[in-house]
């Protein structure tokens, strides 16, 4: 496939245990597959065997690319790493940006397959002409900031860096991985990875990937530009504001709310997103003002490697046992008293990380860390945590209902998915609350209710009428996304200052496909392959343990408490019938509603509606039979 546009043309296989590595062409996997998420689950599901845990050295971890990265100047900068996570001992994924997944197409592969496990600590290199398992000893310990810098002074500025932190080598079940332009990879594969002994993967390339027409991607380029000119999202500083400048990834053709800070300690790193939210409203009320905490807690956060999302929730429950005295300093032998500072984080961060004395414990996520305390201790984790310790504040199945699948089928946050009605409808919130005067009107989000989700009613969220047809949409645009692989705060566009109507436009992905590689695929047809291999998935988890509707479930609170909190939504308002202002505040998912609408959506997905589970008939359609007999075997075929 060598020379096939919008493709490098190798998958290079590397076996840690004996340092062996061999390529093999692509070109077997792009039809049906394309590339990206889609690539990385078919190779998951042919070469790991189902009982294998995270830790086992026969788990693949796979780092994958799709065809539009690193060649079209489309915010091309995204790939995946794919594997068996210990978050929940099934299948997850990261989707990560910067310039990593780009340097590793300039070498020659759209995917990397890592099994095995290594005698001694090493970081692999890889080039055009070379692969290479390295000695790591001399980075044993280091943060993960640390060890890429290290590495580039070794090597040259030129490489890029996957490294993993302390809590990577330690096995911690929500450890994250960075790589170069601090792009964080989150799902437990970077403890996956420690456990491989690997603490890095190097990359340097110097090839190119051409683009098949490249005309019109020029031309589509200016038409993605003129829908998205004036969407991006204006942050409220977090830290001062003389240090902060925008960032772009790399190929992106304009930017989103992406931004590096500079400390006056001359430290620069990225800034933005959930990172850069964890800590920062402790740190305003502990130092009760506006300081460079915010940034100085990211950057511990990406050196240990930890998840900021699962420590936000984690934190939150220790304030809670703290106050309730449930947990003392003597007890954790942390800074209690001083949450909010730095002096606390870097403790707690440090004790997790490393897996000493009470961090043993919290090393295990705050469900585990509860039960192992006991007493009041698991009460007090209440309505803002799911099961693999991630915040529902924001895209909460109370507020939003369509979402409900997403968190209930998904092995991990379903972050994708949430921005796909997030973000237009955060847009709708603000223009409702006077904040800002955007286009996304009530009658705008019909629209584009209409035009992407399947029906006006699915902009209705006092009604659950149209949600299961929304989700089984949102759905499959997203995993031909995640195949693309192009960036989510760019794709899909839904809403435009541009346009007459202010509906975006669906078609730009299968077009882009097109343009890029030369293989015609129109709008429908990039959607059958997302649903190929969200069915892929499906089958992945089910293989695993997440078996039918018994699997698809949510947290009791969603069914009991209250809706109190939505993240920059305190209302909780969303659009309701005819458009009206309507507020969830107050209210919960109905169960015999949710039941309903999972058969809806089964019904819809070609399933059996009773089980949940996939069909020889479904399948087969999706030219995946061979997935269908493996299910039957283990009675896992309705």
């Amino acid at each position: 496939m060598k020379g096939c546009p919008g493709y490098a043309g190798g998958i290079l296989r590397v076996d840690l245990t004996n340092g062996s590595s061999h390529r093999s062409p692509t070109a077997e996997y792009v039809d049906l597959f394309v590339g990206g998420r889609g690539l990385a689950a078919k190779l998951y599901w042919d070469e790991t065997p189902a009982d294998k845990g995270p830790f086992d050295p026969e788990n693949r971890l796979v780092f994958a690319t799709g065809p539009v990265t690193a060649s079209t100047g489309f915010a091309g900068s995204r790939w995946q790493i794919c594997g068996k996570s210990p978050l929940r001992n099934l299948f997850s994924y990261s989707n990560l940006g910067g310039s990593w997944g780009a340097q590793l197409k300039f070498a020659g592969y759209d995917a990397l397959v890592l099994h095995g496990k290594a005698e001694k600590p090493v970081y692999l290199y890889m080039d055009q002409e070379r692969t290479e398992m390295r000695p790591a000893a001399h980075l044993v310990g280091k943060g993960a900031i640390a060890c890429r810098e290290e590495l580039k002074r070794e090597l040259g500025k030129s490489v890029r860096v996957a490294a993993v932190g302390p809590a990577g080598e330690n096995g911690v079940p929500f450890a994250t991985l960075l790589a170069d332009d601090d792009s964080s990879g989150c799902s437990g594969l970077a403890a996956s990875m420690g456990a491989k002994n690997l603490k890095a993967v190097v990359v340097r390339g110097s090839g190119k990937v051409p683009v098949a027409h490249p005309e019109e991607v020029r031309a589509l380029r200016d038409r993605v530009r003129l829908l998205t000119e004036g969407l991006s999202a204006q942050e409220e500083p977090l830290v001062p504001p003389e240090g902060l400048k925008r960032d772009i990834c790399f190929d992106c053709m304009g930017g989103c709310i992406r931004k590096k800070y500079q400390a006056r300690s001359g430290r620069v790193g990225k800034f933005m997103c959930g990172s850069s939210l964890f800590y920062s409203v402790r740190a305003k009320r502990y130092y009760g003002q506006m300081t460079e905490a915010p940034f100085e807690a990211t950057k511990l956060i990406d050196e240990y490697g930890l998840d900021s999302y699962s420590i936000e929730t984690m934190i939150m429950w220790l304030v809670r046992c703290y106050h309730e005295k449930v947990l003392t300093e003597s007890d954790t032998e942390l800074p209690l008293s001083k949450i909010g500072s730095i002096e606390f984080l870097e403790a707690l961060l440090g004790k997790i990380a490393r897996r000493e004395g009470f961090g043993e414990l919290l090393a295990r996520g705050t469900h585990g860390a509860a039960q192992a305390v006991g007493g009041k201790a698991p009460d007090l984790i209440t309505d803002y945590m799911t099961r693999t310790g991630y915040s529902s504040v924001y895209g909460g199945p109370r507020l939003y209902l369509t979402t409900a699948l997403f968190w209930a089928m998904e092995p991990r946050l379903p972050i994708q998915h949430l921005n796909e009605i997030g973000i237009p409808l955060m847009k709708w919130v603000s223009r409702a609350m006077q904040h800002q005067d955007n286009p996304v009107t009530s009658a705008v989000m019909r629209a584009v209710a209409k035009r992407f989700w399947g029906s006006e009613s699915a902009a209705d969220f006092s009604t659950y009428d149209g949600k299961a047809l929304a989700a089984a949409k949102i759905q499959n645009r997203e995993y031909a996304k995640e195949s693309l692989l192009v960036c989510d705060f760019m794709f899909p566009v839904t809403h435009s200052n541009a346009t007459e109507d202010h509906v975006g436009d669906p078609t730009l992905e299968s077009r882009l496909y097109s343009a890029v590689t030369g293989r015609e695929m129109d709008e429908g047809a990039l959607y059958r392959v997302g649903e190929r291999v969200f069915n892929l998935q499906r089958a992945i988890l089910a293989r695993e343990g997440h078996k039918g509707r018994e699997a698809d479930a949510l947290e009791e609170f969603h069914f009991t408490v209250p809706l109190s909190l939505e993240w920059a939504n305190p209302d909780c308002i969303v659009p309701g019938k005819d458009g009206a202002t309507f507020s969830r505040k107050g209210m919960v998912l109905d169960r015999e509603h949710f039941e309903a609408m999972k058969s809806e959506y089964y019904a819809l997905r070609g399933w059996d509606v009773a089980t949940g589970l996939q069909t020889r008939e479904k399948l087969r359609e999706l030219h995946l039979p061979e997935v269908a007999d493996a299910l039957e075997r283990r009675g896992l075929l309705a």
